[in-house]
C-alpha cells in the first residue's frame, strides 16, 4: 500500500524525455548505437546489454567522451540525465545525482555519490579529477546502489572503465590545441607480450594558461597536469586471468588554485548573503563594496585583482590487482587496491588586492581495499555474494590566515581513521520466462576515529590553548561505530524481447562521521554527524522499437530520506547536520536512429526536492530545496555522419537546459543560480581506414557565464566566492590510430 501511494505521488510529475549520452561508443567493440548496436555495461557486476539492465543507468563510450573535447569533469553534467557536478577547483569533485550530494569541501569527507575506477572505490574527493583518460566507457547509475556497490552509493555512482590490454597490437595518439594556449595529449599502446601476457600503456597531459585575468599579477585558472597508466594482463591456466594496474596523476604547481570571482554581498535578516547593488553601502565602506572596502567594478567573472599567487600541487597513485577464476559454473573475482594521495592547496579567499584572508590545506591519505566475490548464472537463476574490506587514513591540515585583517590565524585539522567491513548478496530468479524477482541485501560496519585540534595564533607570537577532540578527551564522540543494512527488492517484467518493465524498493546508507570547524567549537558534539538512509521507491521501463531504431527508457521515483547529511557554512565554520528529506522525480530517455548516419537523443528530468527543518544562521527554522537540484533539466544531441571523398565527415552538437537552482542547503539569495542553456559543437573528418581523424570543436558556444559552485561569505567577509564554468573554448585535434 505504501509503495502504491508513493508511486501515485510520483506519477503526478510530468514524465521526462531523455537519452543516454549522445554518440555513445560501445564496450567490447560492438557497433556504434547509431547503427543499432548494443551497449554492454557492468552495472550489476556482470556484463549486460544496457537495455536489459533493470535500473536507471547511462553509459558513455570512448567516442562519446572524445567528442566532448578536453573539458573538465563538470562537462559530464551536460550529457547525463539528473547529473550535476560540483568542482571546488581541481582539489575536490562532488557529483550530484537526482539532488543527492554532500557539498562539504573538507578533504576528509566522502560523498554519497560514489566514484569507482574499474570496480575500485575512490574515497578521496581530491583524487577524482584527471582519471578520465584512455577509457572504454563511463557508467552513471542513478538511485541507491547499496547492495552490490555498497559504500556511500546512497544516491548512485559514477564508474569509469578503462580500456584494457588487447591481444593484437594497437594504439592511438591525440594532440589537442585550444584556447589560452592549450596543448593536451592522450595516447595509448596495447598488445601482446607473449602468448598469455598482454599489456597496455597510456598517458595524458593538459597544459594551458589562465582564463581569469589578474589585473595585478599572473592569470588564474591555468593547468599543468599529466598522468599515466600501465596495465598488464596474464592468463592463469585455462580459466584464470590476472590484471595488474598502476596509475599516477600529477598537478604540478598549477595556478588553478582559488579561481574564484568576487561578488560583494550583504547579510539579510536570516543571516544569509545577498548580492549588493552598485549603489548599496551595506558595510559602510563604500557603495557596492564588501566589508573590507573592495568591489569588482567591471562585473566580469573572468577578470579580477588578486594579491596572492597561490598554487595547487597533487600527487596521486594507485595500484590494483584483479583476479578472476572460473571454478566450473561459479566465477570467483578478487579486487585488491592501494591508493596514495598527497596534495597542497592555497587560495586568496577574499579575491581582492587586500590581504584579508588566505586559506591553505594539505592532505596525506592512503587507502587499502579488498573485495571478494562469487557469482553464478544458470539462465533462470543468477546470483552474486561477496565481502568487502576498506581502510582509509587521512591526515589533513588547514590554515585560515586572518592576521592582517582580524589579527588572528586559525590552524586546525588532524587525522581520521576509517575501517569498514561488509557482506553482500543479490539474486535474480525467473518465475516464468517473462517475470523475474530480484532480492539483495548488504550489511556494513564502519569504525571511525578522529584526532582533531584547533589553535589560534596572534601577530605578537602568542597563541591560545590548543583545543583537542580525540578518543581520550571525548571518548563518546571521537570514536564511533556504525552498522547498517541496504537492500533491494524488485520485480522485472519482460513482455517481449525488446521491452522491460520494473518496479521495486531499494535502500542505501552512508555512515556518519566528523566535520571540520575553523574556530573553536563551543559544543564538541557539533563536530559529529549521524548516518543517513535513503529508501527509493522506483518504477521504470525500457523499450526498443521500430526495428531497433528507437530506444525509450523512463522511470518514476520517490526518495524517503532519513537523516540526510545537510552541509552548511555558518560564518567561516563548516557544519553537517542530519535532517529528514524527500525527492520526487521522473526521467525519460530517448535515442533515435532514423536513417543511416543520423543519431538523435534527448533527455528530460523533473525533480521536486525538500529538506525539512533547516535552522538558518539567525535561528529561523524552515524547509529548503536540495542544492544543485534544478526542478527541470532537458538536453538534446544531434550527430550526423556522411561519406566525403576518402573518408567521412561528422557533425555533432549537444545542448542542455537547467532551470534555476541553489548551491547551498540554506538557499541563500547569493547562492541562487538562474536557469541556463549551454551548448557545444564538434566537426570531424575520419579517413576510411580509421587511421586519421582531424577535428575542431567549440565548447560553451554562446559563451554563457554560469556558476558551478558558490560559497556564501556574506556574513563574514561581505562577499561571495563564485566558481564559473570555463568560458567559450575553441580547439582542434589530430588523432592517429593503428
Amino acid at each position: 500500500m505504501k509503495y502504491a501511494s508513493i508511486m501515485g505521488r510520483v506519477s503526478s510529475i510530468a514524465i521526462m524525455c531523455g537519452a543516454s549520452i549522445g554518440w555513445m561508443g560501445v564496450a567490447h567493440a560492438q557497433s556504434a548505437p547509431q547503427d543499432g548496436g548494443e551497449i554492454v555495461v557492468t552495472a550489476q557486476k556482470r556484463e549486460q546489454n544496457i537495455q536489459d539492465v533493470a535500473l536507471s543507468v547511462t553509459a558513455l563510450g570512448g567516442p562519446a567522451l572524445q567528442s566532448m573535447g578536453r573539458q573538465d569533469v563538470t562537462a559530464l553534467a551536460g550529457q547525463v540525465p539528473s547529473l550535476q557536478v560540483n568542482q571546488y577547483s581541481p582539489t575536490i569533485t562532488v557529483f550530484n545525482i537526482r539532488g543527492v550530494s554532500q557539498n562539504d569541501f573538507a578533504d576528509s569527507q566522502e560523498a554519497p555519490i560514489a566514484f569507482y575506477n574499474d570496480e575500485v572505490y575512490i574515497g578521496a574527493l581530491g583524487a577524482i579529477s584527471g582519471q578520465t583518460f584512455d577509457l572504454d566507457r563511463i557508467e552513471v547509475l542513478r538511485g541507491p546502489q547499496g547492495t552490490l556497490f555498497g559504500r556511500n552509493a546512497t544516491g548512485g555512482l559514477v564508474q569509469i572503465v578503462t580500456a584494457k590490454p588487447t591481444k593484437t597490437l594497437q594504439g592511438f595518439a591525440t594532440v589537442t590545441v585550444g584556447s589560452y594556449g592549450q596543448v593536451a595529449t592522450e595516447a595509448a599502446i596495447s598488445g601482446p607480450l607473449s602468448d598469455h601476457i598482454r599489456a597496455r600503456l597510456s598517458g595524458t597531459s593538459n597544459f594551458h594558461g589562465g582564463y581569469i585575468k589578474n589585473d595585478i599579477g599572473p592569470s588564474r585558472g591555468g593547468t599543468r597536469f599529466y598522468g599515466g597508466r600501465l596495465q598488464v594482463e596474464a592468463d592463469v591456466g585455462s580459466t584464470g586471468k590476472l590484471l595488474v594496474k598502476l596509475e599516477g596523476l600529477r598537478n604540478d604547481h598549477e595556478r588553478s588554485s582559488g579561481s574564484y570571482s568576487h561578488v560583494s554581498a550583504g547579510a539579510n535578516a536570516d543571516g544569509l548573503g545577498f548580492k549588493l547593488a552598485p549603489d548599496q553601502n551595506f558595510w559602510g565602506t563604500c557603495p557596492g563594496c564588501d566589508a573590507s572596502g573592495y568591489k569588482d567594478a567591471d562585473g566580469n567573472p573572468f577578470t579580477g585583482s588578486y594579491d596572492l599567487d597561490p598554487r595547487f600541487d597533487r600527487k596521486y597513485w594507485s595500484a590494483s590487482a584483479r583476479y578472476e577464476q572460473d571454478l566450473g559454473g561459479v566465477q570467483f573475482v578478487s579486487v585488491t587496491n592501494y591508493q596514495d594521495l598527497r596534495k597542497h592547496y592555497a587560495e586568496d579567499s577574499d579575491m581582492s588586492p587586500l590581504p584579508v584572508a588566505i586559506y591553505t590545506t594539505g592532505q596525506k591519505l592512503y587507502q587499502v581495499s579488498q573485495e571478494l566475490r562469487l557469482s553464478g548464472d544458470s539462465g533462470k537463476f543468477n546470483w552474486v555474494v561477496g565481502g568487502y574490506g576498506l581502510k582509509i587514513k587521512t591526515h589533513n591540515m588547514y590554515r585560515l590566515d586572518l592576521s592582517k585583517s582580524l589579527g588572528v590565524t586559525e590552524d586546525y585539522g588532524g587525522t581520521q581513521n576509517t575501517e569498514s567491513l561488509a557482506v553482500f548478496g543479490q539474486a535474480e530468479y525467473y518465475l516464468i520466462d517473462q517475470i523475474s524477482v530480484v532480492l539483495g541485501a548488504r550489511y556494513s560496519w564502519d569504525w571511525k576515529r578522529y584526532d582533531f585540534f584547533q589553535v589560534e595564533s596572534y601577530p605578537d607570537g602568542t597563541s591560545s590553548s590548543v583545543f583537542h577532540f580525540n578518543p581520550t578527551t571525548n571518548p563518546d564522540l571521537a570514536k564511533e561505530k556504525f552498522g547498517n543494512y541496504s537492500f533491494k527488492a524488485q520485480v522485472n517484467f519482460h513482455p517481449s524481447e525488446d521491452a522491460l518493465v520494473y518496479m521495486g524498493v531499494n535502500r542505501g546508507t552512508k555512515s556518519g562521521g566528523f566535520g571540520v570547524q575553523a574556530f573553536r567549537p563551543t559544543d564538541p558534539s557539533t563536530l559529529t554527524f549521524g548516518e543517513e538512509e535513503l529508501t527509493n521507491y522506483e518504477a521504470g521501463f525500457k523499450f526498443t522499437m521500430l526495428d531497433r531504431k528507437v530506444n525509450l527508457n523512463g522511470s518514476l521515483f520517490y526518495y524517503d530520506y532519513a537523516n540526510y547529511q545537510a552541509f552548511s557554512l555558518v560564518g567561516l565554520s563548516q557544519f553537517i547536520t542530519n535532517r529528514p528529506a524527500n525527492v520526487t522525480g521522473a526521467e525519460l530517455e530517448l535515442q533515435v536512429r532514423p536513417v543511416s548516419g543520423l543519431y538523435l537523443s534527448g533527455f528530460l528530468t523533473v525533480l521536486d526536492t525538500r529538506v525539512k527543518g533547516i535552522t538558518l544562521p539567525a535561528g529561523r527554522v524552515t524547509d529548503r530545496v536540495m542544492p544543485q537540484a534544478p526542478r527541470l533539466s532537458l538536453g538534446g544531441l544531434v550527430h550526423y555522419e556522411f561519406p566525403v571523398g576518402p573518408g567521412s565527415l561528422s557533425f555533432q552538437t549537444d545542448w542542455k537546459y537547467d532551470s534555476s537552482q541553489y548551491f547551498s542547503t540554506f538557499n541563500a539569495p547569493v547562492d541562487f543560480e538562474p536557469s541556463r542553456v549551454v551548448g557545444n559543437a564538434r566537426i570531424a573528418f575520419t579517413t576510411n581506414d580509421k587511421h586519421w581523424e582531424i577535428a575542431g570543436f567549440v565548447n560553451n558556444i554562446t559563451d554563457k557565464w554560469y556558476r558551478v559552485y558558490n560559497l556564501d561569505l556574506g556574513s563574514s567577509f561581505g562577499e561571495s566566492q563564485s566558481t564559473y564554468a570555463t568560458p567559450r573554448w575553441f580547439g582542434g585535434s589530430v588523432k592517429y590510430s593503428f
